[in-house]
């Protein structure tokens, strides 16, 4: 009996089942290999999220912002030099076109002008012609002068014929020219730039790359936490596979919960909203009260620090315990927790989630779940 009673005792005070304060291990390292010049933190060290924890060395970036930056200098030295001589260029073609249409429009207007003149002395020739030959008609002139005066009239016509056909052909000649000058590009300027600002686009992408890795290169915290681990020193290289330090958080949850292994044949014996006292293991004190929010959707195996032998498998089903009230909790810390057997009422505003297919069917009465002491079968 008296045994029996010390059994009794150990056991509600350790309660009937273990549970285990969230917590979250971030490993914090880099995207990519590199070498760690600083570790601004320290172990035991509490950080927030976004905190500067370690810097890696840069001087690999440095040396290719240096190149980019003289490319860039002198893709923009070119962009000034091409302007500058593209603009020339326009210049010398827009006035050789304009003298072009010049010359174009005053050789019309001189082969109009001699066609006329040449048209008004074939005009008076005639009507001499015409005049000389009535005389001569009467013999009142010599043929002779007629007959000069008749080759003179037939040269004036040929060139006015002549003329007639030169000066279509010399406004056609101008229509050219005014077209070809009406077709010198206003934009050739940007036309001949774009070869440069294209290479500039791809050293602006060059830089921005350059941006996301040298931000690489300063580590931060992932959470709010704890340094647990350096695992690398300044000097010393680090990549993917080789953290640089580890931090211990409570995760992104803002509740504070707490994890609980039952064992198998404790499974159905405990339904969400249920009171539960926590107590933390081997410090005493008084219970924390807290009550339960999720089921386990299974029996799968426990975690081995659930385990009464680490070594051993052991089958049973997870319940998430949240406390009533705030409390500090330290990530891992282990809670021995009895279920009370009635409802808490901070549960009283929580959706009722214990349905006949999440828990086995238990009765209400006598909800002690059956204790266990680890390491007595």
């Amino acid at each position: 009996m008296a045994g029996a009673g010390w059994l009794w005792l150990d056991v509600r005070a350790e309660g009937s089942a273990v549970g285990f304060a969230l917590g979250v291990e971030y490993a914090v390292q880099p995207a990519t290999a590199g070498r760690v010049q600083t570790i601004e933190v320290a172990p035991g060290q509490h950080v927030r999220a976004g905190q500067v924890v370690a810097l890696l060395d840069t001087a690999e970036l440095d040396a290719e912002q240096a190149i980019l930056a003289a490319e860039r200098a002198r893709l923009e030295a070119s962009l000034g030099a091409v302007r500058s001589e593209t603009a020339m260029q326009i210049d010398d073609k827009a006035r050789e076109a304009d003298e072009s249409v010049a010359a174009a429009e005053m050789a019309v207007h001189s082969a109009r002008s001699n066609r006329e003149v040449r048209a008004a002395e074939l005009r008076a020739i005639s009507s001499q012609f015409d005049t000389l030959a009535g005389l001569v008609k009467e013999r009142m002139a010599d043929r002779r002068d007629l007959d000069a005066l008749g080759v003179k009239r037939a040269a004036l016509r040929k060139e006015v014929e002549a003329a007639d056909s030169l000066v279509p052909e010399l406004v056609r000649q101008a229509a050219a020219a005014r077209s070809r000058r009406a077709g010198l590009p206003t934009d050739a300027t940007e036309l001949a730039l774009r070869p440069v600002r294209a290479e500039l686009a791809v050293v602006a992408g060059r830089e921005q790359l350059l941006a996301v890795r040298r931000e690489q290169t300063v580590l931060r915290a992932p959470a709010d936490g704890q340094v647990a681990e350096i695992h690398a020193r300044a000097g010393q290289v680090a990549g993917p596979d080789a953290p640089v330090l580890t931090i211990v958080g409570r995760g992104a949850g803002e509740d504070d919960e707490v994890t609980v292994c039952l064992r198998e044949h404790q499974a159905g014996q405990v339904r969400v909203g249920e009171a539960v006292a926590l107590r933390s293991r081997g410090a005493g004190g008084r219970a924390v009260a807290a009550h339960v929010t999720r089921l386990g959707p299974q029996i799968a195996e426990l975690p081995a620090r659930c385990r009464r032998n680490p070594e051993l498998p052991e089958w049973g089903r997870e319940v998430a315990v949240a406390l009533d009230e705030h409390a500090p909790l330290l990530p891992g810390q282990a809670f021995a927790v009895s279920f009370l057997g009635h409802p808490s009422p901070c549960a009283a505003g929580e959706p009722e989630a214990a349905t006949d297919e999440q828990v086995l069917a238990a009765p209400m009465v006598d909800r002690a779940v059956a204790p266990e002491k680890p390491g007595v079968p």
